[in-house]
């Protein structure tokens, strides 16, 4: 029997790459003070082959207290039930023991891949829009040989713009006049109107990185390729996996935003800490289903954190929001600003705050062994 024993952090990096196991064990001692019992979890699923068993040790205690960096067993119950419906079934509870105990049931998502891009219509965006659809055509699982589409949704009067590609689609979506741009409703229709199990959406400034598809996961739910975008010392971490607590309306936020900016992405699962996770609607990647389920607010516009409104609901729906870090794409425009100093003090900058960073991530790793958190 093929077994996997998941307890930190660093067990999930290896835990994602996993396929085929018969058996995975989540200890969430520490995992559910970091934010990572959903990718414990949902990895765990996915891991297994079908009929394989997922079991979930957890120290509890079994009460009903409800206080700041505390998880009862009674809320990890809810949370396991609740993340996996659809992914697995229970096979047995022991409340005694702290352990729950289910089966995978989902069968693995079929193979394929679509794209779709966001187009205005307008001739200046054109040089970006070919750009774009000349880095998607460099992703093998696009092609439509194997089984791939390329699809660009514009205005009607606008397929001129597919000129010298014969082989991508083009889908008519006239936005309604006035102020606010719904692109929430632009974006439903494509990827409603895409065919494959995988879809990825962007707008024309986003580029791939050839073959940066195949870095992606075969399983994933709501995800996002690492974005880069021209800085004054090279390349930077642009708007890809951020954390923000200002999701639900009407409620203030009260911790900072942070991003890859702040974090490696090679230890992106340390950002989870610092809150809810969401990804930037300039390029995003979602399982089909995922959507039709959890689809975008069309009440909700462009530049109104369209991205952020959809990622909390999600969240809230029990849906995985993740990063694929090793799919790169890169931005055309940047709107944040870099370090404003020569290359070398930049580095210095970043990597000593990305020091910082980890080494408060150990500090507390320890504080937790200490009081017991396995």
């Amino acid at each position: 029997m093929s077994e996997f024993l998941v307890t930190g952090r660093e067990d999930l990096y290896r835990l994602k790459e996993a396929r085929g196991l018969s058996r995975v064990v989540i200890r969430t001692g520490r995992l559910k003070y970091r934010n990572l019992v959903p990718h414990a979890l949902k990895y765990g699923a996915w891991a297994l082959a079908p009929g394989g068993t997922l079991l979930v040790q957890d120290e509890g205690p079994n009460s009903f207290d409800l206080m700041p960096r505390f998880v009862s067993f009674k809320l990890m119950r809810q949370w396991t039930y609740k993340l996996l419906a659809g992914e697995a079934e229970p096979v047995r509870l022991d409340i005694a023991s702290g352990e729950i105990e289910l089966r995978r049931t989902r069968p693995p998502t079929p193979p394929g891949w679509s794209a779709g891009v966001v187009f205005s219509g307008r001739d200046d965006e054109l040089p970006r829009l070919r750009a774009c659809l000349d880095s998607l055509l460099k992703q093998p699982e696009l092609l439509p040989e194997n089984g791939g589409e390329i699809v660009v949704s514009g205005p009607a009067g606008g397929e001129g713009c597919l000129a010298g590609y014969p082989g991508v689609g083009y889908l008519v979506h006239d936005m309604p006049p006035g102020p606010r741009v719904m692109i929430c409703a632009k974006k439903n229709a494509l990827i409603r109107h895409l065919k494959g199990p995988r879809v990825a959406i962007m707008h024309t400034r986003i580029t791939f990185e050839p073959g940066a598809l195949r870095h992606v996961p075969d399983e994933f739910e709501i995800a996002t390729p690492r974005v880069l975008t021209a800085g004054r010392n090279g390349w930077d971490d642009y708007l890809s996996l951020g954390v923000h607590d200002a999701g639900l309306p009407g409620y203030a936020p009260r911790l900072a935003a942070s991003s890859l900016r702040r974090v490696p992405a090679e230890r992106y699962l340390d950002l989870y800490d610092e809150g809810p996770p969401y990804v930037d609607g300039g390029v995003f990647l979602v399982r089909k289903d995922v959507h039709a389920r959890c689809p975008l607010n069309e009440n909700v516009a462009w530049d109104e954190a369209e991205d952020l409104e959809w990622s909390l609901r999600a969240l809230a729906e029990g849906f995985l929001i993740d990063l694929a870090p090793e799919a790169r794409a890169y931005s055309a425009v940047g709107k944040l600003r870099s370090l404003p100093l020569p290359e070398a003090p930049a580095r210095w900058v970043r990597s000593a705050r990305s020091g910082l960073f980890a080494a408060r991530h150990r500090i507390r790793d320890g504080a937790e062994r200490l009081l017991g958190r396995r």
